[in-house]
């Protein structure tokens, strides 16, 4: 019983501080029934992610940290009301004094998980036949995160407050629309104050063929409309998208508004066979052109994009001056006795250059192996290498940038 009374006031607690409650990397759910007060089908869930990490960008002083997410969600139906419920999520970072690292020390190299704690998630969910409506901080992610998502790669993830209306009262169609006023990154607190609309909608024409259209509006960057193809052809994957990028409609609050005219591609094919995983993709993000910036994601889970080194991270987010192009492929294993291993390769390219500037923005090899003990225990050790161009017009492309990742991950 006092387990119980802990969760509601958890619970309630969460909802006062006041969105998509998917957990940064999902977790077991338990019920836990409850007799009494507003609550009632109380589910909870919680994480312990542990993880070492080492970065070297060949500027600053090589950075260590040993970081350990402690999540706790808890979720419920409110006042009885069918279809009405609450949901929260409490996240703590720890680092045990283990601190040479920025933002924790200045002059180290970014690993972009201090300590810190926040309350990730407090929303209210109302569902009503085929049709969901959430308000309050949340997780949002769309697709494959390219435009918008959680990054919870991070210790803590991205959020939102926002009101989030989703729909499919129509067969093999999904519709979402979702005004953002409040965006909180993954090493501060509130980092971008802008009005954001976001459309999205899918259908499922036939089961090799899904197509998607998007409206990002987002007043800190620009308005942002797109369509894209994927589904599977035989024995291939495939993945066709292209986008463009146009001044904001909306307002940037405390700023003006930034001007752009960019275009956004890419495709994709992939193949998995007895395990063997293969792919090659390409990717461009148009250039600034004279305006205030090129074709750039601020809400999107950066580090799957680019490569894991995150040696664009922030080019791409915010300003994107040269363009770039991403030509790369990968190789894997995948099977359920030893795990899932993965190796990428990336050549980049500027569209534009300057001076004697060349526009070669280096390479980068990534390695990637995970494990799961159990459904609640899994190991993940992950590599970057990142090999620059001194001569680059892109300024992120001209040192040398490495990582290292060893994690474990415990669910319950």
């Amino acid at each position: 019983m006092k387990k119980t009374i802990l969760l509601s006031l958890l619970a309630s607690s969460l909802l006062a501080a006041g969105g998509d409650i998917t957990p940064a990397v999902p977790v077991a759910t338990t019920p836990v029934p409850t007799e009494f007060g507003l609550f009632d089908n109380l589910v909870y869930n919680g994480q312990l992610l542990t993880r070492y990490e080492n970065a070297d960008d060949s500027v600053n002083k090589e950075a260590n940290a040993i970081t350990t997410r402690f999540a706790l969600s808890a979720g419920a139906g409110l006042a009885g009301i069918e279809g009405l419920s609450v949901f929260g999520q409490i996240i703590a970072v720890t680092n045990f004094g283990y601190d040479e690292y920025a933002p924790e020390q200045t002059g180290y190299t970014l690993i972009a998980d201090p300590q810190n704690s926040r309350i990730t998630q407090a929303y209210l969910d109302y569902k009503i036949g085929k049709t969901e409506a959430k308000v309050g901080r949340q997780l949002i992610n769309i697709d494959d995160e390219r435009f918008v998502g959680s990054v919870g790669w991070r210790q803590l993830p991205q959020t939102f407050l926002a009101y989030t209306l989703t729909n499919n009262s129509i067969e093999n169609v999904n519709l979402l629309a979702s005004y953002l006023s409040e965006q909180y990154g993954v090493t501060d607190a509130l980092i971008n104050d802008t009005e954001t609309v976001i459309l999205h909608g899918e259908y499922q024409v036939i089961p090799e063929l899904k197509l998607t259209g998007y409206g990002y509006l987002i007043g800190s960057s620009g308005d942002t409309y797109g369509a894209m193809a994927t589904g599977k052809a035989g024995f291939l994957s495939y993945i066709a998208e292209a986008a463009t990028q146009q001044d904001a409609t909306l307002a940037n609050k405390g700023a003006g508004k930034p001007s752009v005219d960019a275009v956004y591609y890419r495709g994709d094919l992939s193949t998995v066979y007895n395990g063997i995983a293969l792919g090659v993709a390409y990717e461009s993000l148009g250039s600034a052109d004279g305006n205030s910036h090129g074709f750039t994601t601020p809400f999107a889970t950066l580090h799957k994009w680019q490569g894991f080194a995150d040696a664009f991270l922030g080019y791409t987010a915010n300003s994107n001056t040269f363009g770039l192009n991403d030509a790369y492929a990968k190789i894997g294993y995948v099977g359920s006795t030893y795990g899932k291993v993965f190796g990428f390769y990336h050549d980049f390219s500027a569209q534009e250059t300057t001076g004697t500037n060349t526009e070669d923005a280096g390479s980068e090899i990534d390695l990637l192996y995970t494990y799961d003990f159990s459904k609640k225990l899994g190991f993940l050790a992950k590599a970057a290498f990142f090999s620059g161009e001194s001569n680059s017009v892109i300024g992120a492309a001209r040192n040398d940038l490495d990582r290292y990742w060893v994690q474990l991950d415990y669910k319950f």
